[in-house]
């Protein structure tokens, strides 16, 4: 985790309140951590879209591995 170093910005009031009624879990959060929390999300849904583009499975591939791996995980608990 790289070190925090304060940046200020400015927004628009609405758009944190906003927030904060589509998501009950960031009624009591600071201005700032609500900001964080978006901005994570942001980019980690960016980081998901950029594997997809650099995948080379089909979906139907990728369909078939997943599957495989589920059943790899519910023999090993079955196992244990």
């Amino acid at each position: 985790m790289m070190a925090a170093r304060k940046v200020n910005v400015m927004l628009d009031e609405d758009v944190i309140c906003r927030v904060r009624r589509q998501d009950a879990s960031e009624a009591g959060k600071s201005d700032a951590q609500v900001v964080e929390d978006a901005l994570a999300v942001f980019l980690g849904l960016h980081a998901v879209d950029e594997a997809r583009a650099r995948g080379t499975l089909t979906a139907e591939d990728a369909d078939r591995l997943a599957a495989q791996e589920v059943r790899v995980v519910r023999r090993t608990r079955r196992r244990a």
